[in-house]
């Protein structure tokens, strides 16, 4: 009804225009669904053999995956908060001394809720303030490597906030604002652009073995997300495409494993047939923000971009991340991929070029844990 009353064909048409995704279509986020399949599932099933072996089994099951492969413990880079900011602000110095100031300035200006209490929720964000045009970050930490992560993530946010706030008008500069598909760039190639620091010989948290020990889960996380982005996204699709079909639940329990089947193969259901089919029941997006995900395996794929051109030359890298985050919400999405020195991408070209880097990182650094 929504989509009639708007004078639109069907619903997806009228949610595109809702999100204001004026730079790509349906058909190139199905385009992106055939690249993942062409390009990623092979690289993911490859991850996964290794993973077998290592762990010594005939066949990976589900709660394989959420496993170290050696057995060892989780990393535990802080003992609380106060040696978590500091060691990051030591991070964030060496990307870049303005944003390693920005972080101090949030710091002493109590602008972080970090600590975790009673009746605390347990989501993350940065948000501005913007009669102070200085940002917020909220988290719950647990001393865990995902909240080292989580905080340089949610830096790449707050730092948005600082580089755009030299725009003259509110509607430029409110990174509340800006398409999601960089918004998150910002922070995601945050998390790479850090990763040079992590040890503690640079300020981190980590001896030289753990260091690459996080990095190497931290890439492999992005082999995996694009499959599991490009699963719900799929899914999404077929729902609004075939409208009397998914009234049906069974219906949509089939389409989901078929999904699942091409997009995320190698692990072994046997006698979890029910679980597997009801999987995506307990995914909120199809539920709460129909077609909002696919936003984050673009943004990701922004962020290798510029990660792999920080291997080359981290400073000129950082350099153009910080000019596009200058621009907040001027120019298009694309222009500002193309600012940050990447490029908006659907194509299993684009996308074999990134795997192909992270698949070389990934065996330098188990190398580099066996030396």
């Amino acid at each position: 009804d929504l989509a009639r009353n708007a004078g639109l064909p069907d619903y997806r048409a009228y949610r595109w225009q809702q999100l204001n995704r004026f730079d790509y279509t349906p058909d190139d986020c199905k385009g992106f669904h055939r690249a993942v399949e062409e390009v990623v599932v092979p690289a993911r099933t490859r991850l996964l053999e290794k993973r077998r072996r290592q762990m010594g089994v005939d066949a990976l099951r589900p709660w394989d995956l959420r496993v170290d492969p050696s057995g060892k413990p989780p990393l535990r880079p802080f003992a609380n908060i106060e040696e978590l900011t500091r060691k990051t602000s030591a991070i964030f110095h060496h990307v870049d001394p303005d944003f390693g100031a920005y972080f101090d300035i949030m710091v002493a200006e109590d602008l972080l809720d970090l600590e975790t209490r009673k009746n605390k929720a347990t989501s993350g964000y940065s948000l501005p303030f913007n009669a102070t045009h200085l940002p917020f970050i909220f988290l719950s930490m647990a001393g865990t490597h995902g909240d080292v992560v989580g905080l340089l993530h949610e830096g790449g946010h707050a730092f948005h906030t600082f580089e755009a706030s030299r725009l003259p008008y509110f509607q430029q500069r409110d990174t509340e604002a800006i398409a999601i598909e960089f918004a998150e760039v910002a922070s995601t190639a945050m998390e790479l652009l850090a990763s040079p620091y992590l040890e503690e010989s640079k300020g981190g948290f980590y001896t030289r073995d753990d260091a690459a020990r996080a990095l190497e889960h931290h890439l492999a996380g992005l082999i995996e997300g694009w499959c599991a982005i490009a699963t719900i996204d799929a899914f999404q699709h077929w729902i609004y495409e075939n409208p009397e079909q998914a009234k049906d639940g069974d219906a949509l329990d089939a389409q989901y494993v078929a999904l699942t089947q091409r997009f995320l193969p190698g692990v072994d259901y046997t006698g979890l047939v029910a679980e597997r089919s009801n999987e995506w029941r307990r995914i909120p997006h199809p539920f709460e923000v129909p077609f909002y995900f696919v936003e984050y395996a673009l943004a990701e794929m922004g962020a290798v971009q510029i990660w792999a051109g920080a291997r080359r030359d981290q400073r000129e890298a950082v350099r153009r991340y910080r000019e596009a985050l200058k621009l907040g919400h001027t120019v298009p999405v694309p222009q500002l991929f193309e600012t940050a020195g990447a490029r908006l991408a659907f194509d299993a070209g684009t996308l074999r070029e990134l795997v192909d880097l992270l698949e070389e990182a990934l065996d330098d650094l188990e190398a580099r844990q066996t030396t």
